[in-house]
């Protein structure tokens, strides 16, 4: 073995990146669920507010995967809260200034 991958197999290093790929695969495939789950929602023709409301705990639910897992925010709980919450207020704030036209 050359000296760099006996160094990387004595620290450790190469299981580090196995364990990544392994997350970013499952976050990958939970992402496709709840996608495939979102179009079938969408095909059983539920109540409008229903189904806006199940869409959008879908949304945020991929949300909270794709900030945890793909912008390394899953120690940093305070961050993740505020990546989330923040567009949700500024949508409604927007969805107020929409509806009040009507």
């Amino acid at each position: 073995m050359s000296g760099s991958t006996e160094h990387a197999l004595e620290h450790g290093h190469g299981h580090e990146h196995d364990h990544g790929n392994r997350l970013y695969f499952t976050t990958w495939l939970w992402l496709l669920v709840i996608t495939v789950l979102e179009v079938g929602v969408v095909l059983f023709h539920l109540p409008r507010a229903l189904l806006v409301g199940i869409l959008l705990l879908m949304t945020v639910l991929k949300a909270v995967l794709i900030v945890a897992n793909f912008m390394h925010l899953r120690f940093e709980k305070l961050n993740m809260i505020y990546v989330i919450i923040t567009p949700m207020i500024f949508a409604l704030i927007m969805w107020y200034g929409v509806a009040l036209d009507y």
